[in-house]
């Protein structure tokens, strides 16, 4: 007898408790939480590794996310080949979900070479990583900012 019936009806009901936003690698839909306004610094997400980004505000898509803060920055990263990443270089509104705390921001594409390094010494602080050189050209970096 396949135990896969049964796996699935435990499992999408518990998919379906926990609300749309996303789970690990699964995007999810729009996120809940307390709005807030714009931070006068991003420090406190050095305590978090994993956040919420919330793109396409006419029909939610969200992801679970790295970021990190530099100065009065916070940066995202992520493939030039991936949904949310399309979605926020079409439309840079996005909310931004910490620890139940949302924000309503901006993604703007951070190419200058001080935005660049600000995202590899902060990342390589609180997360250990480093992108490889090959690795650059195919990822897109973003500076979250007041909307």
């Amino acid at each position: 007898m396949s135990r896969l019936p049964v796996f699935l009806s435990l499992v999408i009901p518990t998919l379906l408790a926990l609300g749309c936003g996303p789970m690990v690698m699964i995007p999810g839909g729009e996120l809940s939480g307390t709005l807030e306004a714009h931070p006068s610094s991003w420090a406190f997400t050095d305590l978090v590794d994993t956040v919420q980004l919330e793109t396409r505000p006419e029909d939610p898509y969200s992801v679970n996310i790295w970021c990190v803060a530099s100065g009065d920055s916070l940066y995202v990263a992520g493939s030039r080949d991936s949904k949310w990443t399309e979605n926020a270089s079409a439309d840079g509104r996005v909310r931004l979900r910490v620890e139940g705390r949302l924000f309503k921001l901006r993604a703007t594409e951070a190419d200058q070479p001080e935005d660049i390094e600000a995202f590899i010494v902060a990342s390589k602080a609180k997360y250990d990583f480093e992108l490889e050189p090959g690795q650059r050209d195919s990822a897109i970096l973003f500076r979250l900012e007041s909307r």
